[in-house]
C-alpha cells in the first residue's frame, strides 16, 4: 500500500457539506483557489494526514484506520477554518489562503481535545461504585448513562458523533459520522452536559442500599431510567423514597400517572414528584443546571409508562 503523504487524500470522499469543502467551492466561484492553489492546498492536508498516520496507525496496510485518520484531518481543518471565520465564507476565503492549513488543523484539535477528555472522563467515572466492604461479593458497578449514551461516548473517541440533537436521554443512535461543523460541537458539548447533570443528580441520591436493587441495576439497558421510576413509584404508592423496583408496585404507579383513555400522563401526580424532586434537590444545595435537567429527565422517564415499545414494557 502507498503512504506518502500525496497519496494519501486520492479518492478519499470528503463531505462536501464540510466548512472546508464549501469554502473551496466558494472560493473557486470568487477565482480566487484555482485548480493550482486547490491541489496546493490538498497536498498540505494530506502532509498532516501523513502526519497523523505516522503517529496514530501501528498498521499501514489497515485501510479503514488509514481513510478515518485522513478524515480526521479534514475533519479537524475544516472546524479549525470555519471558527477562524466566524463561518463567514468569504472570510474563509481570505484566511485560508493567508494563513498555513496546519493553523486550523491547531484550532480544530484544540476544538475537540476538550469534548473528547470530558467523554473520556465520563466514560470512566461516572459509575456508582460498591462499597468496599462489598468488594468481596463481585459486585459490578452501575452506570450513569445507557447503552446508547455509551455507543456515544465510544464514538466520540474516533472524531465521531452518533447524534444529531442533544437530548435528555439518547434513546437511538444513528450510523456514526465525523464531525461536520461547530453546530455538531455545540450539540455533542450540551449532550454531555445532560449526561453530566445526570451523574450530579444520582450522586445526590440516597443509594446506600442500590446494590441490593433484584435484579441489579448494573444488568439493565438503562440503569438510571429503571432507579428513577423505582424511586417515583415508591414515592407514589407508599409515599418513601425506595429504590426497589416491584412489579406490582410499578403496575399501581402506572394505574396512577397514567390517563389510557387520553393516552397521557395525569398532571396533578406528575406535578407532584417533580415538585419532590426538586425540592430535594435544592435542600441538597444542587445548582439550577441540574435542577432544571432532572426535572426534564423525570419527565421523560414517565413518558416511558405510556411508551409501548419502552424497555419497560416487559415489566408491566
Amino acid at each position: 500500500m502507498q503512504t506518502s503523504k500525496f497519496s494519501l487524500v486520492t479518492d478519499a470522499a470528503i463531505d462536501g457539506q464540510s466548512f472546508l469543502a464549501r469554502t473551496m467551492q466558494h472560493g473557486d466561484t470568487l477565482g480566487r483557489i484555482d485548480a493550482e492553489k486547490s491541489e496546493t492546498l490538498s497536498e498540505d492536508i494530506a502532509a498532516l494526514a501523513h502526519k497523523l498516520i505516522t503517529m496514530k496507525v501501528a498498521d499501514l496496510s489497515n485501510e479503514a484506520e488509514l481513510r478515518a485518520q485522513i478524515q480526521t484531518t479534514f475533519a479537524l481543518t475544516s472546524l479549525g477554518l470555519e471558527y477562524g471565520s466566524k463561518g463567514n465564507l468569504d472570510k474563509a476565503v481570505r484566511v485560508l489562503l493567508a494563513n498555513p492549513v496546519v493553523k486550523f488543523f491547531q484550532i480544530g484539535n484544540t476544538l475537540t481535545d476538550k469534548l473528547l477528555k470530558k467523554a473520556n472522563h465520563i466514560l470512566e467515572h461516572a459509575v456508582i461504585e460498591p462499597d468496599e466492604s462489598l468488594s468481596h461479593l463481585d459486585i459490578d458497578s452501575i452506570r450513569i448513562y445507557n447503552h446508547a449514551e455509551a455507543k456515544f461516548l465510544d464514538a466520540l473517541a474516533a472524531y465521531n458523533s452518533t447524534i444529531t440533537t442533544a437530548r435528555v436521554t439518547i434513546k437511538n443512535n444513528h450510523p456514526p459520522r465525523i464531525f461536520a461543523n461547530l453546530v455538531d460541537m455545540e450539540i455533542i458539548h450540551q449532550q454531555l452536559d445532560y449526561i453530566e447533570a445526570r451523574w450530579a443528580y444520582v450522586q445526590a441520591l440516597p443509594l446506600e442500599d442500590i446494590f441490593t436493587i433484584d435484579p441489579p441495576l448494573s444488568t439493565a439497558v438503562d440503569p438510571i431510567q429503571i432507579l428513577t421510576l423505582s424511586l417515583m413509584a415508591n414515592l407514589t404508592v407508599y409515599f418513601q423514597p425506595n429504590l426497589q423496583l416491584e412489579v406490582d408496585t410499578l403496575s399501581d404507579f402506572r394505574d396512577i400517572i397514567y390517563d389510557e383513555s387520553s393516552d397521557e400522563i395525569r398532571p396533578a401526580p406528575r406535578q407532584r414528584l417533580l415538585d419532590w424532586i426538586e425540592n430535594y434537590l435544592e435542600q441538597d444545595n444542587q445548582p439550577d443546571d441540574v435542577r432544571k435537567y432532572t426535572m426534564a429527565y423525570w419527565d421523560a422517564c414517565l413518558q416511558e409508562i405510556a411508551d409501548p415499545d419502552s424497555n419497560l414494557a416487559w415489566l408491566l
